[in-house]
């Protein structure tokens, strides 16, 4: 082992997809897996796959490739299709979200050529500011689905909308329930049943656990639970709003571990000597005396994984900081005698997390 290691349990992957499909199916919403921060990785798609969803989201082409070779599974792209991989995109992804009438023309042209059906998620943007037709635009709305339904070689998948994640806004009741008015008004004016309302993502959760879920609203686009065995839950106090963490039902967590080997171990100040500039990413730094203490360097860096990101599992481990290539910590509190060739390992947040499954410089290892 030279390069560090990620370890994914891939037991309590599906064991949470499990716990998550249930949960969602006895409220009549059905969902999909977003498998993104995994990279295209086949083994946790196949773990979700196990644990009784059968939709796997992705927002590379690419990484749908991946799957629709190994598991032959059903697909959607998540990001807006680009119109240079509409042939790929047809080929590789099941369902699509689009809002833009000139890919989605491209979709049905290519769809007829594969002699494929092709499902589109027209996306609707409620105020988050990212992609969708802008709520306000009724008319383009029922214009847009009016040209799905018309269009050889596609269908309407379902109308979908996304919160918080460009525009910090988070899904409530109102935004719920005017979703759910635009899709009444497009069934009304098409004469038509939309299959699926996709009413966002994992931050949309807190709604089915307070029991304001919007009935009508019967689909979720969902990485987080199942990915952290939590949900993101918005707090209001004195009219600011806060986020944290709560484990949903019978959910597992800590799922994921980074192990890095120490490279050098040491006792050297804790302030540096001479005089001070920026780092090596143009950032100034503070250090605060602690005298001469123990530190190992790691065989991490920033371009691997994010110290900021990651915590020890040894909580008389601190980290110091990192350079691109290494990570550096203080281990003078930690009771057994470290050597180098031992490792240490942290737990990940969801940002180390993507970026240890987007390394080249990090290997997987996985527990079946």
């Amino acid at each position: 082992m030279y390069k560090p290691i990620l370890e994914i349990d891939l037991c309590k992957l599906k064991e949470n997809a499990r716990v998550e499909k249930t949960i969602l199916a006895k409220h009549g919403i059905d969902v999909m897996a977003v498998n993104k921060v995994f990279d295209g990785c086949i083994e946790t798609a196949k773990a979700v796959l196990d644990g009784g969803i059968d939709v796997i989201a992705e927002s590379r082409t690419y990484n749908l490739k991946k799957l629709k070779d190994a598991l032959n599974c059903k697909t959607c792209l998540l990001r807006s299709p680009c119109l240079s991989e509409i042939s790929d995109v047809v080929k590789y992804a099941d369902i699509s979200l689009n809002s833009e009438k000139q890919v989605i023309q491209s979709l049905s042209d290519e769809a007829v050529k594969q002699q494929k059906v092709h499902q589109v998620l027209l996306m609707v943007d409620m105020g988050d500011l990212r992609e969708g037709i802008w709520f306000e635009n009724i008319d383009e709305i029922i214009d847009m689905v009016k040209l799905i339904l018309a269009l050889p070689g596609i269908e309407l998948y379902g109308l979908g909308t996304n919160f918080n994640c460009y525009g910090t806004v988070l899904p409530t009741v109102k935004n719920g329930v005017d979703f759910l008015h635009i899709a009444r008004k497009v069934e009304q004016t098409c004469s038509i049943k939309v299959r699926y309302l996709s009413a966002g993502n994992c931050t949309s959760y807190h709604l089915l656990d307070k029991n304001i879920w919007p009935e009508g609203l019967n689909h979720i686009r969902i990485g987080g639970l199942h990915e952290f065995g939590i949900e993101y839950v918005e707090m209001k106090y004195l009219d600011e709003f806060h986020h944290s963490n709560k484990p949903v039902g019978k959910a597992c967590s800590n799922i994921y571990k980074l192990y890095a080997q120490i490279i050098e171990l040491n006792s050297k100040p804790t302030v540096p000597v001479g005089e001070l500039g920026v780092d090596a990413f143009l950032n100034s730094k503070t250090f605060i005396d602690h005298g001469t203490r123990k530190r190992a360097l790691l065989a991490f860096g920033r371009q691997d994984v994010p110290a900021e990101n990651c915590t020890p599992i040894n909580d008389s481990i601190t980290i110091l900081g990192q350079t691109s290539d290494h990570t550096i910590v203080d281990i003078e509190d930690v009771p057994n005698t470290l050597r180098v060739g031992d490792v240490i390992g942290f737990e990940l947040d969801y940002t180390a997390l993507l970026m240890a499954c987007q390394a080249s410089g990090v290997d997987k290892r996985f527990i079946y």
